[in-house]
């Protein structure tokens, strides 16, 4: 892809921290979004972005918990770190030797950290990807 400001073919740079943006409900079920941006290795111009559902739930924990607990207040913190890498076998297992038909994966490792009012607090992980032709292109 050739950047619009540098008018180069300039790779991505994939070191962006993702934009999450995650709420959770009474149960413990953590669900928002998680944007990642794909810039221009030269200049930082967004060339790509998706935006990815979370799905992460504590439901179980937090059913257990409220045996015990009065407070229905729940607080949640999600942090991610992105992740890029080749999917290099194909459904079956059989190895790809042809960098051409390999799939570049691009997502975020996620943690979800539930907060009671009470001060319990629950840790989940989730990852989330997307393939690099159905990122949707910002230029």
């Amino acid at each position: 892809m050739r950047c619009p400001d540098c008018n180069k073919f300039a790779s991505f740079d994939t070191e962006s921290e993702p934009e999450i943006n995650a709420d959770v409900d009474e149960d413990g079920n953590v669900t928002g979004t998680c944007r990642i941006v794909n810039t221009c290795a030269e200049c930082g111009t967004e060339l790509t972005a998706a935006d990815l559902d979370i799905d992460i739930s504590v439901a179980d924990d937090i059913f257990e918990h409220r045996k015990t607990c009065d407070s229905k207040s729940l607080e949640v913190e999600v942090t991610g770190e992105r992740t890029d890498r080749m999917e290099n076998k194909t459904r079956t297992g059989k190895l790809i030797k042809n960098p051409r038909y390999m799939k570049h994966m691009y997502g975020a490792d996620l943690r979800a950290t539930v907060t009671c009012g009470c001060g319990m607090s629950w840790e989940a992980e989730d990852s989330v990807e997307v393939q690099g032709s159905g990122m949707e292109e910002q230029v």
